[in-house]
C-alpha cells in the first residue's frame, strides 16, 4: 500500500464486480482490491482467489470495520443501496454506488445526506460518461456542429431476465427502467445539461410485478425533449442500446452508448464510433468518427480514486444520482396516473 494508490473493498459478489469492476480496478494506476465481502464466507473465499485480493469477509460489516479499506464499490441490490452506502459513509469510507443510486429520490437524499456529514466521496456508477464516446459527442455539440439540440432518442433493451433475477423482483427495485431506462435518463441529462422540468410516460407491468417496458417524453427547459424506450422484450441472448442526438444542422448517432456488452460478456475491448450526418439540403452525407477502445469501468474508477487521493470534491456527486432519481420517481408517477408530472 501506498499514499497513491486507494484501497478498495467490494461489497458483494455480483457479476457487474466480477467481470468489469474487479479487472477495471486492476488495471488502474492508481487502486488496488484490498478486500471482498459477501453475506456467504465461502463464496467471498472463492472471489478472493480467483481474482487474488488479500482478504475475504463473511459479512458486510467486518469489511466496512477494515482500517486499510479506503473506498467501497456497492454493487448489491438496488433496495440495499441507501443502507450500506450510509453505513459506509458512517465507517469513514468513500462510496462508488452502482446504477441506479438508490429506490427513489428520497433514499438519494439521505445517502447524500450522510456521505457530505461524514466527509465522504459519494458517485453513482454511470461508467458511460467516462468514455472517449461522450467526451467526442459533447465537444461536437459545444462546437455547435449540429447547432441547438432539438431531440434526442435513447433506447436499451434486452431479453428476459429469470424469473429469479433480484431484476424482476418489485420488493428489490427492480424493472426495465431502473436497470436500463435510467441510463437513457442520465445521459440526456447529461447532454442537455440541465433538468427536466416535466415527464410523461408509460409502463407495461409484468405478472412479477415490475415493468418489463417503459417509455416516456423528458421535456428540458431550453425545449429539447427526450424520447427513450427501454424494455424486456427481446428474443433470448439479444441486447439492443442506442442514442442519437438530434440539432438544427444534423445528428449524432452513438449506437454502443451505454454498457459495453463486449467486455461484460467476453471480456474483451472494442473500438466504437460516432456517426454524425449532416441535413443541409443536397448535401446530405454522414460522417464516421472511430473511438478507441477502451474500458470504460477502468476510466471512471481512476477518475474516482483520483479524487479520493486528492481529497478533492466531484463533477457528478452524490446530489446527481438524487436529481436522476427524481426524473425516474416522475416516470414512474406519470406511468401511474396516466397524466404528465410537472418537476420544480
Amino acid at each position: 500500500m501506498n499514499d497513491q494508490t486507494v484501497q478498495w473493498g467490494i461489497i458483494g459478489c455480483a457479476r457487474i464486480a466480477a467481470t468489469a469492476m474487479i479487472p477495471g480496478i486492476k488495471g488502474t494506476a492508481n487502486g488496488e482490491v484490498r478486500a471482498i465481502a459477501s453475506r456467504e464466507l465461502e463464496k467471498a473465499k472463492a472471489y478472493a482467489g480467483k481474482f487474488d485480493i488479500p482478504r475475504a469477509y463473511g459479512s458486510y460489516e467486518a469489511l466496512l470495520d477494515d482500517p486499510e479499506i479506503q473506498a467501497v464499490y456497492l454493487p448489491l441490490p438496488n433496495s440495499l443501496h441507501k443502507e450500506w452506502t450510509i453505513k459506509a459513509a458512517k465507517k469513514g469510507k468513500h462510496v462508488l454506488c452502482e446504477k441506479p443510486i438508490a429506490c427513489c429520490a428520497a433514499h438519494a437524499q439521505e445517502m447524500s445526506e450522510a456521505c457530505r456529514e461524514n466527509g465522504v466521496l459519494l458517485m453513482e456508477a454511470f461508467a458511460q460518461r467516462f468514455h472517449p464516446q461522450y467526451q467526442k459527442a459533447q465537444a461536437l455539440i459545444n462546437k455547435g456542429r449540429i447547432g441547438r439540440i432539438l431531440r434526442i432518442t435513447a433506447a436499451m433493451s434486452r431479453s428476459p431476465y429469470p424469473a429469479d433475477d433480484i431484476r424482476m423482483s418489485p420488493n428489490l427495485c427492480g424493472g426495465a427502467l431502473m436497470d436500463l431506462g435510467c441510463y437513457c435518463i442520465n445521459t440526456a441529462r447529461h447532454l442537455v445539461g440541465a433538468e427536466p422540468v416535466s415527464v410523461f410516460a408509460t409502463q407495461e407491468i409484468g405478472p412479477s410485478g415490475v415493468d418489463e417496458r417503459t417509455t416516456g417524453t423528458l421535456c428540458f427547459p431550453g425545449g429539447e425533449i427526450l424520447q427513450f424506450d427501454t424494455h424486456l422484450y427481446l428474443a433470448d441472448k439479444h441486447f439492443e442500446q442506442g442514442c442519437t442526438v438530434y440539432g438544427e444542422k444534423g445528428n449524432i448517432f452513438i449506437p454502443q452508448a451505454f454498457s459495453q456488452v463486449e467486455i461484460l460478456r467476453f471480456g474483451r475491448m472494442v473500438e466504437t464510433a460516432l456517426f454524425i450526418t449532416d441535413h443541409r439540403i443536397g448535401s446530405h452525407q454522414t460522417e464516421t468518427i472511430p473511438i478507441e477502445a477502451v474500458h470504460q469501468w477502468q476510466l471512471q474508477l481512476e477518475f474516482f480514486a483520483d479524487k479520493v487521493l486528492a481529497a478533492r470534491s466531484i463533477e457528478t456527486p452524490g446530489e446527481n444520482g438524487v436529481a436522476n432519481m427524481r426524473v425516474i420517481d416522475a416516470v414512474v408517477q406519470s406511468a401511474q396516473t396516466g397524466v404528465p408530472v410537472e418537476l420544480s
